[in-house]
C-alpha cells in the first residue's frame, strides 16, 4: 500500500494493506444488551473491525454498505432478534459508525458521526438532532447550576441532565438511516454518507467524535482534549455534547485516531 502508520489511539481501528478505518460503536440507549459479555456498541466495532479485514481490495461504496450491514444483521440472526423488533426499538440495534479510507478508489467514506483531515480541511458527518439536544442539555446544566439545584460535583457523579435528553437520543434512534447513516444492520442512507477524493492527498488522519477538536497530530488532539476535560467537564460550556465526564471515566466518550501517510500511490 505504501503505507505506514504514524500515530494510533484506543482499538476501534483496523488498518490493512487496502483500507485504514476508525469505527466508532454507538453509546448503549437500551436495557437489553445482545451479548451478556460486552454492551452493543464495543459489539458493533468488534463486527465491523473483522469484517474489514475481510473486504475485497476493490469494493465499492455501495458493496462496502452492503457487506457492513449483512455483517451486524448476521448477528440479530445468530441471536434470534426478529427485524419486527428492532424497527419498533431501534435503540437496540447494533450501531456503528465508521470512517474509512479506500486505497483502490482513493476515497474516503464517513458513515455517521466520525471525522477526518485531508488536504488540511476538516471533514465530520454529525447527526442533525444531537446538536439542539446538547443545546438543551447545555442550558439545563447552566440553569441547574445557577439556581443552585446540583453543583458541578453532583453532575459529574451523574448526569442529570443526560438522565433528561434520553428519551429524545432514543427517538432519534427511528431517524437512523434515514436523516442520517450508521451501520445498524439495515440498509445504509447512501445519501447521508460523505465521501473525500484522497488521490492527492498524503497525510490523513481519521477519527472518532471522541476528539471535540481534531488536530494533525495525536499529541495536539489530546492535549486539546485534556483541556476541556479540566476546564469543562460536564461538556457544556466550550464544547457542547450530548454527555460529560462522569466519575471513573477518563473521557466523555470514546476514542479512536489514526494519523497515517501515503507513498507511492
Amino acid at each position: 500500500m505504501g503505507k505506514r502508520s504514524q500515530e494510533t489511539c484506543e482499538d476501534g481501528i483496523v488498518a490493512t494493506n487496502d483500507f485504514v478505518a476508525v469505527i466508532d460503536g454507538s453509546t448503549s440507549k437500551a436495557h437489553k444488551q445482545l451479548s451478556p459479555e460486552m454492551r452493543n456498541g464495543k459489539y458493533a466495532m468488534m463486527v465491523l473491525r473483522n469484517a474489514i479485514k475481510n473486504l475485497p481490495p476493490d469494493i465499492t461504496l455501495n458493496d462496502f454498505c452492503v457487506f457492513a450491514t449483512n455483517a451486524i444483521a448476521s448477528v440479530y440472526e445468530r441471536y434470534h432478534i426478529h427485524r419486527d423488533r428492532l424497527i419498533e426499538h431501534p435503540e437496540e440495534r447494533l450501531t456503528a459508525s465508521l470512517c474509512i479510507f479506500s486505497r483502490y478508489k482513493k476515497e474516503i467514506w464517513m458513515i455517521g458521526d466520525c471525522q477526518c483531515l485531508c488536504h488540511g480541511q476538516h471533514y465530520d458527518n454529525p447527526k442533525p438532532h444531537e446538536a439542539p439536544v446538547a443545546r438543551y442539555r447545555s442550558l439545563l446544566i447552566n440553569e441547574w447550576i445557577s439556581n443552585g439545584k446540583y453543583t458541578v460535583s453532583q453532575l459529574l457523579a451523574h448526569d442529570y441532565a443526560r438522565d433528561a435528553i434520553v428519551a429524545d437520543i432514543v427517538e432519534s434512534c427511528h431517524h437512523q438511516n434515514i436523516d442520517f447513516s450508521v451501520i445498524d444492520g439495515f440498509p445504509v442512507a447512501l445519501e447521508k454518507v460523505v465521501t473525500i477524493p484522497a488521490d492527492t492527498c498524503d497525510d490523513i488522519v481519521l477519527a472518532t467524535d471522541g476528539y471535540p477538536f481534531l488536530l494533525p497530530t495525536l499529541q495536539a488532539s489530546e492535549d486539546a482534549l485534556m483541556n476541556q476535560l479540566n476546564n469543562d467537564p460536564l461538556c457544556y460550556q466550550s464544547f457542547l455534547a450530548t454527555k460529560g465526564k462522569i466519575e471513573g471515566n477518563v473521557s466523555f466518550d470514546d476514542r479512536a485516531y489514526i494519523r497515517f501517510f501515503l507513498v507511492n500511490q
